[in-house]
């Protein structure tokens, strides 16, 4: 119960430093309140105070709803003059924020050469954070800078924006990029609520030019407004707001302890649910191990199946990464306690029960959401290019969708194979791949069929010895005429599966096939797990780029995940169950929240 309305209230006094306070129940909803000095004398009194309950769901409309914040977004009618005012920038502003600015903005080297020129201040100041600085670096500059503007008498009447990208994030799913843009928003946050009227936060998304009209509304509204942020031509300004933060979460059902990611109905990303595992709590069967698992690996399968559109019955998160539980008779290769990766046949969940031999041990230093991340894209790249087409030094490799986990898996595994690698992927990741060792003699886009030509060209004709493909209809006829002299084409993808025989007939000394990983067995994959393991510890292979959510925003990492804009590998974390045989340490536990939380930890 929290304090709801309060009535009837008379102030006697206001001189008092210590209050003697009684409350007197009058009702099971409502108390009485009197407040005395040491001496006994009136301070007030407080005729009625309501208490509500306040509870997982509102009761009411308007009645136990908690607020929390969130990022609304600015109506046009909040804002001012439609035009930036007279402005100022100090020092470089990155490409997000000069697109925006308006002419009569006045760039200074820093504040103290706009200290210097004769005028009063601009009523708006940018001081971009440079890109690139670490986050040590970034929190002294904007400190110093704070201290400066603060220590000058003539800034009072104008305010200093702080500007970042990528530092925070407006919608579940935004890419956040500039951790020392977010150390710098802490920084301010706190110097604000010393100097409310002297900082605003401004946050631009990466790699998306502000819009001129939005950055102009952004600036009108800086003084009812701290922190802003702006998301495609959109203000969001971070206000109280009625139980938006909790929108969206999946609840793990209450009625068992052991659950896993499912799904409610075919057809939508919304029916995604965490549903019932009777199986992750029976007993073991032989060669069988229990995982207490901490992170699971999505992949784009895993959309489809939540979408129903994945032929057949297959569970999502099939991969993960955790500690050992126990283990089933004749297990030998694992013991409790032991930090596993693999795959995992009945889905993710914060308990799961596996063949042991599709699991292998984690590499030294790796966190588990690394290794979550890492299985299926490795095991699939290594299993086609070693087992399937013998890939050889100095032959060429042409992997398509070369950013996403496999390709990414394949690149590495191909050129510590001496193999000569050509990739294609969407011109908005060329930048990651070329970061990657890509020069664009081997790079294309894989949203055109230009790439047919380019590559003839490159290869000067003799195309390529080996082919992992994911593409369909038109794209596979291109890349098999990228085969002139015969080769091994490996198809990953179900979405147009070619006939051997027929491509042989159409394409003379080209083998065709189509493969999945579980074609390899529990035995081979054992065997590559450990093989994989032995070269990420010498150094030949490293772990992938990986973007992780929590498994209750499962929806948003899928959403992200179909439409395409990551990089890499999408991972989900698992929350960690407390050892019901462990200790817990409560600080600050004898208020009312430790004491209830204490309760639930021994009652619940």
């Amino acid at each position: 119960r929290i304090p709801f309305a309060w009535n009837n209230i008379t102030l006697h006094a206001t001189h008092p430093t210590t209050l003697r306070v009684h409350l007197t129940p009058t009702t099971p909803d409502t108390v009485r309140i009197s407040a005395t000095d040491e001496t006994g004398q009136p301070v007030a009194t407080i005729g009625e105070l309501v208490l509500r309950p306040i509870g997982a769901e509102p009761q009411a409309a308007d009645e136990g709803i908690l607020l929390g914040v969130d990022w609304t977004p600015v109506r046009a009618d909040e804002a001012g003059a439609p035009d930036v005012p007279v402005a100022a920038v100090i020092g470089t502003p990155g490409p997000e924020l000069a697109a925006g600015l308006g002419g009569e903005t006045v760039r200074h080297p820093d504040l103290a050469a706009l200290f210097a020129a004769e005028g009063p201040l601009p009523q708006t100041v940018f001081l971009p954070v440079p890109a690139g600085r670490e986050t040590r670096g970034a929190l002294a500059y904007v400190l110093e800078a704070a201290q400066q503007w603060l220590a000058e008498g003539r800034s009072a009447g104008s305010r200093l924006v702080v500007v970042t990208t990528g530092a925070v994030a407006t919608h579940r799913g935004d890419l956040l990029d500039d951790l020392a843009g977010a150390a710098v928003w802490g920084l301010v946050r706190a110097t604000q609520t010393e100097n409310p009227d002297a900082f605003v936060l401004l946050d631009l998304a990466p790699a998306e030019p502000a819009d001129a009209a939005a950055l102009a509304v952004a600036v009108s509204v800086t003084a009812e407004e701290t922190q802003l942020a702006l998301r495609q031509g959109t203000v969001y300004a971070n206000r109280l707001a009625r139980g938006a933060a909790a929108d969206g979460v999946l609840t793990p059902p209450a009625d068992t302890g052991a659950w896993r990611l499912g799904s409610t109905g075919k057809g939508t990303l919304e029916n995604i649910a965490l549903v019932p595992s009777p199986d992750a709590t029976g007993p073991l069967a032989a060669g069988q191990v229990r995982v207490a698992v901490r992170a699971v690996g999505a992949n784009f399968r895993d959309v489809l199946i939540a979408l129903g559109s994945y032929p057949g019955e297959a569970p999502m998160g099939s991969e993960g990464a955790g500690v050992v539980l126990e283990t089933g008779p004749g297990v030998t290769s694992l013991a409790v306690g032991d930090r596993v990766m693999g795959l995992f046949s009945d889905g993710a969940g914060p308990v799961a029960v596996t063949d042991h031999r599709t699991l292998g041990h984690v590499p030294a230093g790796w966190t588990f959401t690394e290794a979550a991340a890492t299985p299926i894209v490795f095991l699939t790249a290594y299993y086609g290019l070693t087992d399937l087409a013998g890939l050889r030094a100095g032959e060429r490799l042409l992997v398509h969708s070369a950013a996403g986990g496999v390709g990414m898996a394949a690149t590495q595994i191909a050129r510590h194979l001496g193999a000569e690698v050509y990739g294609t992927a969407s011109p908005g990741k060329w930048d990651t791949l070329r970061a990657l060792g890509f020069d664009d003699t081997h790079l294309a886009n894989s949203r055109t069929l230009d790439f047919e030509q380019q590559f003839t060209t490159a290869t000067q004709g003799h195309g390529f010895d080996v082919v992992l493909d994911s593409l369909a209809k038109e794209f596979v006829d291109a890349t098999l005429r990228l085969q002139p002299h015969g080769g091994r084409f490996l198809e990953m993808g179900k979405a147009d599966v070619r006939d051997p025989e027929r491509v042989a007939q159409e394409h003379p000394g080209v083998a065709y096939r189509a493969f999945d990983l579980m074609e390899a067995g529990p035995e081979r994959i054992q065997e590559m797990l450990g093989e994989l393991r032995d070269l990420f510890e010498a150094g030949a292979l490293h772990p992938l780029p990986v973007r992780s959510w929590d498994i209750r925003y499962a929806r948003d990492a899928f959403r992200f995940l179909g439409q395409a804009r990551h990089v890499g590998k999408v991972a989900l974390s698992l929350p960690r169950e407390l050892d019901p045989e462990g200790t817990v340490l409560i600080t600050g536990a004898t208020g009312t929240l430790g004491t209830l939380l204490a309760h639930h930890l021994v009652t619940t």
